[in-house]
């Protein structure tokens, strides 16, 4: 019997979209600040690591320093801690509404219709309650403190706006002048946060095993995706290392398919061919406005290509045995996947799918788009550019509350440098991928991630030079094409 495939470059790919997934939640924020405020925001690393912080509310509430009065343990609450998150939910929610526009917004000013004034205020208010029921409720669930995390960063950041970075925008300050002052911003979240929390390290609690869909997984075990190439075709099995499970044999297969190399073109050819029949077919249907379509022919051509091969892999997957000695395959890989891990993707991917909707389907999204390209012709036609500016730095925050909390999960601490130190990556993606196109900027956090870890376990060095391994590949793609991989100006 041989022992388990080894991790390799296939495995870091994997893990680099993880990391990738987080610096494009926080990058996005960074890129639509200084598109449209203009603001190089260096305190946006700061706002990740407050959004980890407030996520511990809710799930380690007896950490916290003061609100551990109303802490019955380490991890549940007394009828004044519920109070209290309730309160911190629902008044986060009503501030953000509050910050489009004042007592308007709240009575519906924001909305594409204007509503009956009484409607949108019980509307507004109703939500509140709904928000603040969950985070209370949820305790003590890492999802419900991340939802707490996005409501009050996505308050805290436009609070930044308008209380300084406004003031000094108002003066026509220089670039020079607004990173300074952003770097001041920095230094009062960060150490402000230390003398409330202390300078030592926290981490999240996770209950190993999560109810999904009516089955138990183990959030927090490793499943393992061994792949084999053999003289006849590809085989794959999933092995679950369960609660106590070892990594190697003592692991539990779940199942194994396995693809003889006729199927193997077979399925390759069908999936090319889908994926270049919706890439036509949604380019002729969208005449010469493909790139104002929400689902345009790349994106289409990419859905279809996923759904396809999923769809047509498990159905024309065969059964197969796995290879028992070396001499039976080729080549073989070990994937080490993490559900958590994989939740942190489909969180971010839903984020940044919300974000296209937005921006494609809603006048806010418009309005923002004409910002970015001339705030002061999007004023003198009628935008109100301060909703939008306000607009832009609550999707920023709430985006970076987010962050924080997957940030967090992923590095299995909470410490108030955390931000700080994917802060430069962050800057990274942006400019690898065009300042003022947010596309591009997701597509640059993607290739840093990767960067980062491909980089460290392809090259003989350590874990510490994943950032500067990024940076050299910046420093490569800015020499073939300045203008950053979409570009924009």
């Amino acid at each position: 019997m041989i022992v388990s495939p080894p991790t390799g470059i296939p495995n870091a790919v994997l893990t680099g979209i993880v990391t990738g997934s987080i610096i494009a939640m926080g990058a996005i924020g960074l890129a639509l600040v200084y598109s449209i405020a203009e603001v190089p925001n260096f305190a946006h690393g700061e706002l990740l690591m407050v959004g980890a912080f407030i996520a511990l509310f809710v799930n380690k509430p007896g950490s916290v320093p003061l609100f551990g009065a109303l802490a019955t343990g380490q991890r549940s609450v007394g009828i004044g801690g519920f109070v209290v998150l309730f309160l911190l939910g629902g008044l986060g929610v009503l501030a953000i509404l509050y910050l489009l526009g004042g007592r308007s917004a709240l009575r519906g000013s924001w909305w594409p219709k204007q509503p009956p004034a009484g409607v949108a205020f019980v509307v507004h208010l109703l939500l509140a309650v709904v928000v603040g029921a969950a985070v209370a409720v949820g305790v003590p669930s890492i999802w419900a403190g991340l939802l707490l995390a996005a409501v009050l960063v996505g308050v805290i950041a436009p609070l930044t706006e308008k209380i300084i970075y406004r003031k000094f925008r108002d003066k026509d300050a220089e670039l020079a002048t607004m990173l300074i002052v952003s770097l001041g911003v920095s230094f009062i979240l960060r150490f402000g946060t230390q003398a409330i929390y202390g300078g030592g390290s926290r981490n999240f609690a996770l209950p190993p095993v999560s109810e999904i869909f009516g089955s138990a997984v183990y959030v927090t075990a490793a499943k393992f995706f061994d792949f084999y190439v053999t003289a006849s075709g590809l085989i794959l099995q999933l092995r679950d290392s369960g609660p106590t499970a070892g990594e190697g044999l003592n692991s539990v297969p779940v199942f194994t398919v396995g693809y003889s190399w006729p199927v193997i073109v077979v399925l390759s050819l069908l999936v090319i061919g889908l994926t270049v029949g919706a890439f036509v077919y949604r380019k002729r249907m969208a005449g010469g406005y493909t790139e104002a379509q929400t689902i345009g022919p790349k994106l289409a051509g990419v859905i279809t290509f996923v759904v396809s091969l999923i769809v047509l892999g498990w159905l024309l997957a065969g059964s197969r045995t796995v290879p028992q000695t070396a001499a039976d395959f080729v080549y073989a890989t070990r994937f080490r996947v993490f559900p958590l891990k994989m939740f942190i993707v489909l969180i971010a991917l839903l984020m940044m799918t919300s974000l296209h909707v937005l921006l494609q389907e809603t006048k806010l999204g418009t309005a923002m788009r004409a910002s970015s390209d001339n705030l002061s012709l999007a004023k003198v036609t009628g935008i109100n550019t301060d909703r939008v500016m306000m607009a832009t730095w609550i999707i920023a925050g709430v985006f970076a509350g987010i962050a924080g909390v997957l940030l967090g999960l992923t590095l299995a601490r909470v410490q108030v440098n955390i931000g700080f130190f994917l802060l430069l990556p962050m800057f990274a993606a942006v400019i690898l991928g065009g300042i003022r196109s947010i596309y591009g900027v997701i597509i640059g956090s993607y290739v840093v991630g990767l960067a980062m870890d491909v980089g460290f376990t392809v090259l003989p060095v350590g874990n510490n030079y994943r950032v500067p391994i990024a940076f050299v590949v910046l420093f490569i793609v800015l020499l073939v094409k300045p203008e950053g991989i979409v570009g924009g100006n």
